[in-house]
């Protein structure tokens, strides 16, 4: 069998282009019957996903590839609305055997991610394979392609802990309030700026993830008000994010030092030119004593210096910007020991296509073995032996008794 993909992704192409080829379920199921109908091609899996949409097929060895890929292009493109395939020959990519097999592990580990090493896109390929093989579309060999390519994505996650190191400084930020005291949950935590980019991401990466009475100042906001914050990065611990929205309480820029009393974590990610909390301010308008961690992520920077103490601990955006780059090179580390575990994977793999794709000839040779060690089974054996080196030259020879000694080894050691 031969293994064949088509490929377009945020590494290929721009989200306008992506758009074209963001299929409905609908869709996704009426392709992979158009590509099954085709004489050529056995089984199909289709990953459609905001960042990327593939086409994985199964077909004929004895078929020509050129002519399944060209299949394959044609029912994607039209799927796609598209006429003319020079629209977007550019952006497509095109893999087969070993390549394709390759791409998919990757792909399934978050090594091919927009965010190196992120983990949603292996719920996505669960789900992919899921919904193929429940319409019927993926068979003997897809089942396996995209189960060790899930298993050994699983392997990656556990062993490199390629997900579990933060690189954005949002994330950072509030990975520094968690260790400050060791869980935020339902610790107050306000955020300055909320109405901004930065306030933004870092409202939502602390909703995603803790549980916590959430607070949100900004020169637009009026206190007392309550209002929703929608999030879909909350993770099931299996791949798969879930929409979710949690409530917080707005506050009006000019209240900030009053609540700044009931406070734990204070984030302040601005634009301005001037000091958000100034020593002076903090000094007269925070009189309540507990312990606080305040987090400086703008630039010039929103916090003065000389608020921190023995209670308030102060961390600015240059600190979390050198652990940033510490971690994103300990990331690439974690990536290149899991390429070095996914080789291994990939190879599991490749035997197993070629058991699969060689037993009629492992069955012709078992019934001739089998019928000349009946008749005589030293000569029988021995026939085996001699046409094995007269058949292979003198490097296979090497292979093949060796693959003997290890056989060998393994039965002796039980």
């Amino acid at each position: 069998m031969n293994i064949q993909l088509i490929g377009i992704s945020h590494k290929t192409a721009p989200v306008q282009i992506r758009a074209l080829f963001a299929f409905t379920d609908e869709n996704k199921k009426e392709l992979m019957m158009r590509i099954c109908t085709q004489k050529e091609i056995r089984e199909c899996v289709l990953l459609s996903t905001c960042n990327r949409t593939e086409l994985y097929t199964v077909s004929e060895e004895n078929i020509s590839v050129r002519s399944v890929m060209t299949a394959m292009q044609r029912i994607m493109l039209d799927m796609a609305g598209i006429d003319d395939a020079g629209e977007v020959s550019e952006h497509l990519r095109f893999y087969q055997g070993t390549q394709a097999v390759r791409h998919l592990f990757y792909v399934a580990a978050g090594l091919d991610s927009m965010v190196l090493g992120e983990d949603q896109i292996l719920g996505q390929v669960k789900e992919a394979h899921r919904t193929a093989m429940e319409d019927g579309f993926s068979g003997t060999w897809c089942n396996s392609l995209f189960r060790m390519a899930v298993t050994a994505a699983k392997k990656v996650k556990t062993e490199t802990k390629l997900s579990g190191i933060s690189v954005s400084t949002a994330t950072l930020a509030v990975k520094a309030a968690e260790m400050y005291f060791g869980s935020l949950e339902n610790r107050k935590i306000l955020v300055i700026g909320a109405t901004g980019k930065i306030g933004q991401i870092m409202m939502k990466n602390i909703a995603a993830d803790h549980h916590v009475q959430l607070y949100a100042a900004s020169r637009q906001l009026k206190s007392g008000e309550k209002a929703v914050l929608g999030t879909d990065t909350l993770s099931d611990g299996h791949g798969t994010r879930h929409q979710q929205t949690e409530e917080y309480v707005q506050i009006a820029y000019a209240d900030r030092y009053r609540l700044a009393n009931e406070m734990d974590v204070i984030i302040s990610a601005t634009a301005s030119p001037h000091y958000t909390l100034t020593k002076e301010g903090w000094q007269s308008g925070v009189i309540q004593k507990r312990r606080r961690i305040l987090i400086d992520m703008a630039v010039p920077m929103d916090i003065e210096a000389g608020i921190e103490d023995e209670e308030n601990s102060l961390c600015h955006l240059d600190e979390l910007t050198s652990l940033s780059e510490k971690n994103q090179h300990l990331r690439f580390e974690a990536a290149d020991r899991a390429r070095e575990m996914l080789e291994e994977d990939i190879d599991d793999f490749r035997r197993w296509a070629l058991f699969q794709q060689n037993r009629p000839l492992m069955d012709t040779f078992r019934e001739h073995l089998l019928a000349d060690m009946a008749a005589n089974p030293e000569k029988g054996l021995n026939k085996f032996f001699y046409r094995a080196r007269e058949a292979a030259d003198t490097e296979q020879l090497e292979m093949f008794f060796e693959v003997l000694r290890q056989s060998e080894e393994a039965r002796e050691n039980g």
